[in-house]
C-alpha cells in the first residue's frame, strides 16, 4: 500500500476544534480576498510537504512522526478542555511537544531557512567576488552572481527539503522544552470569539518604549499564546512562579482580550487564517502584507 502525500500544514486536530458540526470550517486568506467554507480534512493540504528523500526513494516517515505528536496531543488538550488543569506531567509534555513542532513545521519556518540562506549565499558572492577583482563588487555583480546561484537543479532541491526536515528534527524537541518550563495558564474568553492560522504560536512580549518592535525568540519573548479553540487559548509564562490555573474571563473581558489574540495570530498567518463558520472575528482587522521572517538590524 502507498503512503499518503497529502500532507496537513495545518494539523486536522487542530482545525476540528474551530469547526461546525459538518466539520466544516471558514479558510480565509491572509490579504482577505479570498474565502472558502471546506471540509477541516481538505483545509491547507500540501502534497510531499513532509517528504524526505533517500536513497531508496521517497518516504513519507516524518509525516506518521507527526502524526503520532498530534494524536497524544489532541487527547491531552481534550482533557484540559474538559476541566483537567493543570494537566499532568506525560500531557504537559504531549502538548509541549505538540507546540515546539507547531513552531517548526510551517511555511513561517521555511521562509525564515530560505531567507538565511539567501542572506549567506550573499555574503559568499560578495566575498568570492572580492577575491576575483580585488576590490568591491557592484550590486549589479552581485546580482548576476546569484542569479547564476538560483538555478537550483532537483537534486539540489530535494537536498533543501531534507534538510528542512532535519531542522525540524532538531528544533521541535528543545522549542518543547522551552514550553514545558513555562508557567501553564488556560484562558475561558466566555463565548466562542478566537481564529486560528497556518502559524497559530505566537510570540509576545512587552513593550519596553514608544515604537518597540523587538521580536523575541520562543525561548526569550514573555509569553507563548496560542488558541486551542474558539472559547480557549492556552498561555504559556516565562514567569515560572505563576500559579497555574484556569483563568475565566467573563463574556465582557474575555471577547475582549480575544480580538487582541486574534490580531496577533491573524498577523502571524503567512498564508491563510481559519475560523468557526458561525464567528466573524476577523471583522475590523485589518493585514498589511506579511512581513519578512527575519529581521535584521
Amino acid at each position: 500500500m502507498s503512503e499518503p502525500r497529502r500532507h496537513h500544514v495545518v494539523p486536522q486536530m487542530h482545525l476540528k476544534r474551530f469547526a461546525d458540526h459538518k466539520h466544516r470550517i471558514v479558510m480565509v486568506s491572509r490579504d482577505q480576498k479570498k474565502r472558502f467554507k471546506l471540509a477541516t480534512k481538505e483545509a491547507c493540504v500540501q502534497t510531499d510537504y513532509y517528504a524526505v528523500e533517500t536513497e531508496t526513494g521517497r518516504t513519507q516517515e516524518m509525516e506518521g512522526i507527526l502524526s503520532l505528536i498530534e494524536s497524544e496531543a489532541a487527547e491531552a488538550i481534550k482533557l484540559m478542555l474538559s476541566g483537567k488543569f493543570p494537566p499532568s506531567p506525560k500531557d504537559r509534555e504531549a502538548v509541549a511537544m505538540f507546540i515546539g513542532f507547531q513552531c517548526v513545521r510551517g511555511d513561517e519556518a521555511r521562509q525564515g531557512y530560505e531567507q538565511l540562506v539567501d542572506m549567506m549565499t550573499k555574503k559568499s558572492v560578495v566575498e568570492y567576488l572580492r577575491k576575483q577583482e580585488g576590490r568591491e563588487p557592484t550590486e549589479e555583480e552581485i546580482k548576476a552572481q546569484r542569479l547564476l546561484l538560483s538555478n537550483l537543479d532537483a537534486t539540489t532541491i530535494k537536498l533543501l527539503q531534507n534538510v528542512n526536515i532535519m531542522i525540524m528534527l532538531e528544533l521541535g524537541p528543545r522549542f518543547a522544552e522551552y514550553m514545558v518550563q513555562r508557567s501553564w495558564i488556560l484562558v475561558d474568553h466566555g463565548e466562542p470569539c478566537l481564529l486560528t492560522s497556518d502559524t497559530p504560536v505566537a510570540r509576545w512580549s512587552k513593550p519596553t518604549g514608544p515604537g518597540d518592535f523587538v521580536v523575541h525568540g520562543y525561548g526569550t519573548a514573555d509569553q507563548i499564546r496560542m488558541p486551542l479553540s474558539p472559547r480557549h487559548s492556552l498561555v504559556l509564562d516565562r514567569n515560572e512562579g505563576l500559579e497555574e490555573r484556569v483563568l475565566h474571563m467573563g463574556c465582557k473581558l474575555g471577547p475582549e482580550l480575544g480580538a487582541t489574540l486574534n490580531k496577533l495570530v491573524a498577523y502571524n498567518a503567512r498564508r491563510w487564517i481559519f475560523h468557526h463558520p458561525d464567528t466573524d472575528p476577523l471583522r475590523g482587522i485589518t493585514l498589511p502584507p506579511a512581513d519578512p521572517v527575519l529581521r535584521i538590524g
